[in-house]
Protein backbone atom coordinates (compact mmCIF):
# COMPACT_ATOMS: atom_id res chain seq x y z
CA UNK A 1 0.00 0.00 0.00
CA UNK A 2 1.27 3.09 -1.17
CA UNK A 3 1.70 6.36 1.55
CA UNK A 4 0.10 8.78 -1.14
CA UNK A 5 -2.78 7.04 -2.74
CA UNK A 6 -6.55 7.19 -2.29
CA UNK A 7 -8.24 3.30 -2.07
CA UNK A 8 -11.89 3.67 -2.90
CA UNK A 9 -13.75 0.68 -0.28
CA UNK A 10 -16.93 1.12 -2.12
CA UNK A 11 -18.26 4.03 -3.87
CA UNK A 12 -19.49 6.24 -0.74
CA UNK A 13 -16.15 5.64 1.12
CA UNK A 14 -12.84 7.18 0.56
CA UNK A 15 -9.26 6.33 2.37
CA UNK A 16 -6.95 8.74 1.78
CA UNK A 17 -3.27 8.28 2.56
CA UNK A 18 -0.20 10.84 2.61
CA UNK A 19 -0.11 14.48 3.55
CA UNK A 20 -0.50 14.95 -0.17
CA UNK A 21 -3.84 13.81 -0.38
CA UNK A 22 -5.10 14.77 3.55
CA UNK A 23 -4.23 18.57 2.06
CA UNK A 24 -6.13 18.54 -0.65
CA UNK A 25 -9.14 15.96 1.00
CA UNK A 26 -9.00 19.54 3.53
CA UNK A 27 -9.41 22.11 0.70
CA UNK A 28 -12.48 20.28 -1.11
CA UNK A 29 -13.90 19.84 2.57
CA UNK A 30 -13.51 23.00 3.72
CA UNK A 31 -17.10 23.46 4.31
CA UNK A 32 -17.62 19.96 6.11
CA UNK A 33 -14.83 20.06 8.68
CA UNK A 34 -15.82 23.76 9.56
CA UNK A 35 -19.47 23.73 10.82
CA UNK A 36 -21.07 25.43 12.86
CA UNK A 37 -20.39 24.47 16.54
CA UNK A 38 -17.16 23.08 15.34
CA UNK A 39 -14.20 23.67 18.08
CA UNK A 40 -11.52 26.04 16.94
CA UNK A 41 -9.14 23.04 17.67
CA UNK A 42 -11.23 21.20 15.12
CA UNK A 43 -11.53 23.63 12.26
CA UNK A 44 -9.94 23.11 8.46
CA UNK A 45 -7.69 25.70 9.83
CA UNK A 46 -6.48 24.07 12.63
CA UNK A 47 -6.09 20.59 10.64
CA UNK A 48 -4.09 22.04 8.23
CA UNK A 49 -1.29 24.14 10.19
CA UNK A 50 -0.95 20.73 12.30
CA UNK A 51 -0.68 18.65 9.33
CA UNK A 52 2.21 21.18 8.32
CA UNK A 53 4.76 19.14 11.26
CA UNK A 54 2.78 15.71 11.12
CA UNK A 55 5.06 12.97 9.56
CA UNK A 56 3.95 12.99 5.67
CA UNK A 57 3.16 9.43 5.57
CA UNK A 58 1.86 9.02 8.66
CA UNK A 59 -1.33 10.78 7.98
CA UNK A 60 -4.40 9.13 6.67
CA UNK A 61 -8.38 10.18 6.80
CA UNK A 62 -11.31 8.53 6.12
CA UNK A 63 -14.82 10.08 4.40
CA UNK A 64 -18.12 8.49 3.95
CA UNK A 65 -20.76 9.39 2.12
CA UNK A 66 -24.80 7.50 2.73
CA UNK A 67 -26.67 9.29 0.79
CA UNK A 68 -27.47 13.33 1.02
CA UNK A 69 -25.22 12.31 4.79
CA UNK A 70 -21.46 12.43 4.99
CA UNK A 71 -19.33 12.65 7.57
CA UNK A 72 -15.08 12.04 7.82
CA UNK A 73 -12.19 11.69 10.24
CA UNK A 74 -8.29 12.79 9.81
CA UNK A 75 -5.89 10.49 11.72
CA UNK A 76 -2.19 10.23 12.34
CA UNK A 77 -0.49 7.48 13.18
CA UNK A 78 2.40 7.35 16.25
CA UNK A 79 4.44 4.61 18.06
CA UNK A 80 3.88 5.24 21.81
CA UNK A 81 5.35 2.42 24.27
CA UNK A 82 2.35 0.63 23.97
CA UNK A 83 2.30 0.35 20.09
CA UNK A 84 1.20 1.84 17.14
CA UNK A 85 -1.71 4.40 17.91
CA UNK A 86 -3.84 6.31 15.23
CA UNK A 87 -5.22 9.25 17.02
CA UNK A 88 -7.08 12.36 15.67
CA UNK A 89 -5.14 15.35 14.15
CA UNK A 90 -8.01 17.64 15.74
CA UNK A 91 -7.33 18.86 19.20
CA UNK A 92 -3.77 17.52 20.76
CA UNK A 93 -2.45 18.49 23.86
CA UNK A 94 -5.31 18.22 25.86
CA UNK A 95 -7.44 20.44 23.64
CA UNK A 96 -11.15 19.33 22.16
CA UNK A 97 -11.09 17.44 19.12
CA UNK A 98 -14.13 16.67 16.58
CA UNK A 99 -14.72 15.08 13.55
CA UNK A 100 -17.50 16.50 11.08
CA UNK A 101 -20.83 14.03 10.87
CA UNK A 102 -24.42 15.22 9.00
CA UNK A 103 -25.45 12.51 11.49
CA UNK A 104 -25.24 9.69 13.71
CA UNK A 105 -26.08 6.88 11.25
CA UNK A 106 -23.27 8.22 8.99
CA UNK A 107 -21.18 8.13 11.75
CA UNK A 108 -21.48 4.48 12.93
CA UNK A 109 -20.67 3.97 9.07
CA UNK A 110 -17.41 5.54 9.37
CA UNK A 111 -16.60 4.05 12.54
CA UNK A 112 -17.01 1.01 10.45
CA UNK A 113 -14.49 2.10 7.75
CA UNK A 114 -12.14 3.45 9.97
CA UNK A 115 -11.95 0.61 12.60
CA UNK A 116 -10.98 -1.84 9.31
CA UNK A 117 -8.48 0.45 7.92
CA UNK A 118 -6.92 0.90 11.42
CA UNK A 119 -7.14 -3.30 11.55
CA UNK A 120 -4.85 -3.25 8.16
CA UNK A 121 -2.22 -0.90 9.42
CA UNK A 122 -2.03 -2.87 13.21
CA UNK A 123 -2.65 0.30 14.54
CA UNK A 124 -5.32 0.63 17.76
CA UNK A 125 -7.78 3.35 17.88
CA UNK A 126 -6.98 6.08 20.27
CA UNK A 127 -9.37 9.25 19.52
CA UNK A 128 -9.63 11.49 22.79
CA UNK A 129 -11.23 14.77 24.10
CA UNK A 130 -14.17 13.71 22.17
CA UNK A 131 -17.55 15.60 23.43
CA UNK A 132 -20.02 13.56 24.98
CA UNK A 133 -22.57 13.39 21.59
CA UNK A 134 -24.41 10.96 19.74
CA UNK A 135 -22.10 11.73 16.77
CA UNK A 136 -19.33 10.31 19.11
CA UNK A 137 -21.70 7.07 20.81
CA UNK A 138 -22.43 6.12 17.14
CA UNK A 139 -18.62 5.84 15.92
CA UNK A 140 -17.80 4.29 18.61
CA UNK A 141 -20.79 1.60 18.14
CA UNK A 142 -19.28 1.15 14.53
CA UNK A 143 -15.77 0.85 15.60
CA UNK A 144 -16.82 -1.86 17.99
CA UNK A 145 -14.64 0.71 20.49
CA UNK A 146 -14.81 1.54 24.16
CA UNK A 147 -15.75 5.42 25.65
CA UNK A 148 -13.78 6.27 28.40
CA UNK A 149 -13.80 9.31 30.61
CA UNK A 150 -11.00 11.57 30.45
CA UNK A 151 -10.98 14.88 32.79
CA UNK A 152 -13.92 16.95 32.19
CA UNK A 153 -13.11 20.79 30.80
CA UNK A 154 -14.08 23.53 34.07
CA UNK A 155 -16.11 27.01 32.96
CA UNK A 156 -17.66 29.88 34.67
CA UNK A 157 -20.87 30.80 33.38
CA UNK A 158 -22.00 34.52 33.34
CA UNK A 159 -22.59 35.76 37.06
CA UNK A 160 -26.41 36.80 37.51
CA UNK A 161 -27.98 39.74 38.56
CA UNK A 162 -24.42 41.29 39.48
CA UNK A 163 -23.35 38.07 41.40
CA UNK A 164 -19.39 38.29 42.39
CA UNK A 165 -17.48 36.93 39.70
CA UNK A 166 -15.29 35.30 42.03
CA UNK A 167 -15.40 34.01 45.65
CA UNK A 168 -14.94 36.58 48.55
CA UNK A 169 -11.72 34.75 49.93
CA UNK A 170 -10.69 35.49 46.05
CA UNK A 171 -11.38 39.32 45.93
CA UNK A 172 -9.60 39.65 49.24
CA UNK A 173 -6.46 37.86 47.62
CA UNK A 174 -6.59 39.80 44.63
CA UNK A 175 -6.75 43.21 46.16
CA UNK A 176 -3.88 42.10 48.96
CA UNK A 177 -1.70 41.27 45.49
CA UNK A 178 -2.61 45.14 44.00
CA UNK A 179 -1.71 46.84 47.09
CA UNK A 180 1.44 45.08 47.13
CA UNK A 181 2.16 46.51 43.69
CA UNK A 182 1.38 49.89 45.00
CA UNK A 183 3.25 49.71 47.91
CA UNK A 184 6.32 48.46 45.82
CA UNK A 185 6.20 51.14 43.54
CA UNK A 186 5.49 48.37 40.96
CA UNK A 187 3.65 49.66 37.79
CA UNK A 188 0.98 47.42 36.31
CA UNK A 189 -0.23 47.44 32.81
CA UNK A 190 -3.07 44.87 30.86
CA UNK A 191 -2.75 45.17 26.90
CA UNK A 192 -5.14 43.21 24.83
CA UNK A 193 -5.17 43.16 20.88
CA UNK A 194 -6.02 40.56 18.24
CA UNK A 195 -3.46 42.20 15.89
CA UNK A 196 -1.33 39.12 13.79
CA UNK A 197 1.41 41.98 14.10
CA UNK A 198 1.22 42.93 17.27
CA UNK A 199 0.96 39.13 18.36
CA UNK A 200 4.35 38.47 16.04
CA UNK A 201 6.39 40.70 17.78
CA UNK A 202 5.36 39.28 21.21
CA UNK A 203 5.63 35.84 20.20
CA UNK A 204 9.77 35.77 21.38
CA UNK A 205 8.07 36.93 25.22
CA UNK A 206 5.46 34.32 25.35
CA UNK A 207 8.39 31.79 24.25
CA UNK A 208 10.25 32.60 27.06
CA UNK A 209 7.84 32.42 29.89
CA UNK A 210 6.27 29.29 28.42
CA UNK A 211 9.92 27.81 29.13
CA UNK A 212 10.50 29.65 32.42
CA UNK A 213 7.88 28.12 33.89
CA UNK A 214 8.46 24.43 32.88
CA UNK A 215 12.21 25.19 34.00
CA UNK A 216 10.81 26.78 37.61
CA UNK A 217 9.39 23.27 37.96
CA UNK A 218 11.60 21.09 36.72
CA UNK A 219 9.25 19.86 33.68
CA UNK A 220 10.67 18.60 30.33
CA UNK A 221 9.59 21.78 28.09
CA UNK A 222 7.17 21.04 24.86
CA UNK A 223 9.32 23.61 22.95
CA UNK A 224 13.18 22.12 23.72
CA UNK A 225 12.42 19.86 20.88
CA UNK A 226 11.85 21.06 17.28
CA UNK A 227 8.77 19.07 16.49
CA UNK A 228 7.74 20.24 19.72
CA UNK A 229 8.23 24.78 19.03
CA UNK A 230 7.01 23.94 15.78
CA UNK A 231 3.69 22.24 16.89
CA UNK A 232 3.07 24.89 19.48
CA UNK A 233 3.64 27.99 16.90
CA UNK A 234 1.24 26.14 14.10
CA UNK A 235 -1.75 26.12 16.86
CA UNK A 236 -1.29 29.55 17.73
CA UNK A 237 -1.15 30.59 13.81
CA UNK A 238 -4.43 28.57 13.20
CA UNK A 239 -5.61 30.31 16.25
CA UNK A 240 -4.58 33.29 14.17
CA UNK A 241 -5.59 32.44 10.92
CA UNK A 242 -9.69 31.63 12.71
CA UNK A 243 -9.60 35.41 13.31
CA UNK A 244 -10.54 34.57 16.62
CA UNK A 245 -7.38 34.67 18.87
CA UNK A 246 -6.55 37.36 21.07
CA UNK A 247 -3.52 38.20 23.62
CA UNK A 248 -4.25 39.29 26.49
CA UNK A 249 -0.82 40.43 28.61
CA UNK A 250 0.21 41.89 31.94
CA UNK A 251 2.90 43.69 32.10
CA UNK A 252 5.02 44.73 35.48
CA UNK A 253 7.46 47.55 35.18
CA UNK A 254 7.16 47.28 31.07
CA UNK A 255 8.28 43.52 31.49
CA UNK A 256 5.55 40.85 30.37
CA UNK A 257 5.12 38.99 33.64
CA UNK A 258 2.29 36.94 32.40
CA UNK A 259 -0.17 36.29 29.03
CA UNK A 260 -2.90 34.56 27.95
CA UNK A 261 -4.01 33.21 24.74
CA UNK A 262 -8.16 33.40 24.23
CA UNK A 263 -10.33 32.10 21.63
CA UNK A 264 -13.28 34.11 20.65
CA UNK A 265 -15.50 32.11 19.84
CA UNK A 266 -19.62 33.91 19.61
CA UNK A 267 -21.32 33.21 23.26
CA UNK A 268 -17.90 31.40 24.45
CA UNK A 269 -14.53 32.35 25.30
CA UNK A 270 -12.08 29.75 25.44
CA UNK A 271 -8.46 30.25 27.67
CA UNK A 272 -6.69 28.57 24.93
CA UNK A 273 -2.91 29.33 27.20
CA UNK A 274 -1.36 31.01 29.92
CA UNK A 275 1.86 31.53 31.22
CA UNK A 276 3.47 33.33 34.15
CA UNK A 277 7.42 34.52 34.60
CA UNK A 278 8.34 33.06 37.51
CA UNK A 279 10.13 35.92 39.04
CA UNK A 280 7.20 38.07 38.96
CA UNK A 281 5.48 35.30 41.28
CA UNK A 282 5.50 38.02 44.55
CA UNK A 283 2.73 40.22 42.98
CA UNK A 284 0.58 36.80 40.79
CA UNK A 285 0.15 37.85 37.80
CA UNK A 286 -1.18 34.86 36.25
CA UNK A 287 -4.16 35.21 38.68
CA UNK A 288 -4.54 38.93 38.52
CA UNK A 289 -4.54 38.57 34.21
CA UNK A 290 -7.11 35.72 34.50
CA UNK A 291 -9.34 37.79 36.49
CA UNK A 292 -8.80 40.86 33.88
CA UNK A 293 -9.64 37.95 31.00
CA UNK A 294 -12.90 36.80 32.48
CA UNK A 295 -14.17 40.52 33.19
CA UNK A 296 -13.65 40.89 29.59
CA UNK A 297 -14.85 37.82 28.26
CA UNK A 298 -18.27 38.94 29.63
CA UNK A 299 -18.43 42.55 29.69
CA UNK A 300 -16.92 43.43 26.29
CA UNK A 301 -16.99 40.10 24.34
CA UNK A 302 -20.55 39.20 25.57
CA UNK A 303 -19.83 36.05 25.91
CA UNK A 304 -22.37 33.69 28.31
CA UNK A 305 -19.46 30.83 29.43
CA UNK A 306 -15.55 31.24 29.66
CA UNK A 307 -13.66 27.82 29.38
CA UNK A 308 -10.43 26.05 30.09
CA UNK A 309 -10.44 24.82 26.79
CA UNK A 310 -8.22 21.53 28.28
CA UNK A 311 -8.76 19.36 31.63
CA UNK A 312 -7.65 21.85 33.84
CA UNK A 313 -7.78 21.08 37.92
CA UNK A 314 -10.61 23.36 38.91
CA UNK A 315 -9.00 23.86 42.08
CA UNK A 316 -6.01 26.10 40.30
CA UNK A 317 -8.30 28.38 38.45
CA UNK A 318 -10.44 31.39 39.77
CA UNK A 319 -13.74 30.41 39.69
CA UNK A 320 -15.13 27.04 38.93
CA UNK A 321 -19.59 26.67 37.54
CA UNK A 322 -19.43 23.52 36.00
CA UNK A 323 -17.72 21.11 34.06
CA UNK A 324 -17.97 19.13 30.36
CA UNK A 325 -17.29 16.03 29.82
CA UNK A 326 -14.20 14.68 27.55
CA UNK A 327 -14.20 11.17 26.18
CA UNK A 328 -11.29 8.64 24.44
CA UNK A 329 -12.41 5.98 21.55
CA UNK A 330 -10.19 3.20 22.36
CA UNK A 331 -10.17 -0.15 20.35
CA UNK A 332 -9.32 -2.17 17.21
Amino acid sequence: MTTSSVRRLALDHTVLEGRAEVAAHLVRSHDLHGGPGTPATATTAWLRRVLDVAPPAAVWAVHVRQGQDEAAVVVVDRVHDSGRVSELLAGGGGYAASFPATSPEVADRLGVVLAEHARLRGSELHLAELPDDPRVHALAAGAGARLLDLDPVPFVRRPQDDAPLVSGGMRKNLRKTHNRIVHDGVHLEFEFSDDAATFEATLPDLEAAYRDRDAAHGLVCALDTPSGRDTWRHRLAALGDLGRRELAVLRLDGELAAYVVGVRDGARYGVFEGRFVTRWARYSPGRLLEHEVLLRAFAEHGAELVDWMTGVAPETLLAVTGSERRLVLRGW
